[in-house]
Formats: structure tokens, sequence, C-alpha cells
């Protein structure tokens, strides 16, 4: 019987001293978000058989550093020509499918995370989300 004591016992404080180990844990860093102001605006007319056809996306890099959003901000100017290069190269038929604009969203990525890495010496950089997406 004592020694079913001891071992119950020894099993508690095991169990109380878990979440000290847990709090001595870095919690993970939250997200921090860096919203392009103004939107990116594409004319398709070339690609649409001269028909009026527009693009319009509005672009926030997401990553887990301030020092490179900073560094976002800071360089914003040589992001949005990168980018809007980027749009206007693409065609009509890309930007009309799902796989093309996760194919577009991946591609503004690596666009964001060169240029920085460039002038910065830094690309952590985690995600490009286009938080609106227009083609009319």
């Amino acid at each position: 019987m004592h020694k079913s004591i001891q071992i119950l016992f020894m099993l508690l404080l095991s169990i109380m001293v878990l979440p000290t180990w847990a709090d001595d844990e870095p919690a993970p860093a939250k997200a921090i978000y860096f919203a392009i102001d103004e939107p990116f605006t594409i004319n398709f007319l070339t690609q649409s058989n001269q028909q009026a056809r527009y693009l319009q996306i509005k672009v926030t890099l997401m990553a887990h550093d301030q020092a490179i959003i900073d560094s976002a901000a800071l360089n914003s100017p040589m992001l949005q020509d990168a980018l809007r290069s980027l749009f206007t190269a693409q065609t009509l038929e890309t930007v009309n499918s799902v796989t093309g604009r996760e194919a577009l969203q991946t591609a503004s990525l690596n666009t964001v995370k060169s240029i920085l890495k460039e002038e910065t010496g830094k690309d952590n950089i985690d995600n490009v989300y286009f938080t609106s997406f227009i083609l009319q």
C-alpha cells in the first residue's frame, strides 16, 4: 500500500511539473501583415481580342518578422513596380483559372522575396495574399 501511494505521489508530482516546461517554451511569433495601399489595375485589352477587360488585385504581404515588414514598406515602390510588371505579363486565360491565380500568387511571393533578398539580405516573407481579385 505504501509503495502504491509513493507511485501515485510521483505521478501527480510529474503531472504538476509538465505545465512549467510548457511555459518555458517561447510562444510562436504572430503573423504581421503589410497591405500595399493602392490596388493594381491592369488593362487586358490586347490579351482579350480588343475587348475592354480589366484586372484589379489588392495585395497584402505576411511575415512573422517586423523587420522584414518594415523593409517591405520601405521598398514598397520597387515591389509595386515588379508586381505590376508581373501582373501585366499574364494572359486572360491564366487569371481566369484557379490554378492560374494560384501560380500567380506563388510567382508574386517569389518576386517579393527576390527583391527583399537583394535589398535587405532577408527574404522571410511567408505569404502573399490577394485580398481582392476582380476581373471584368
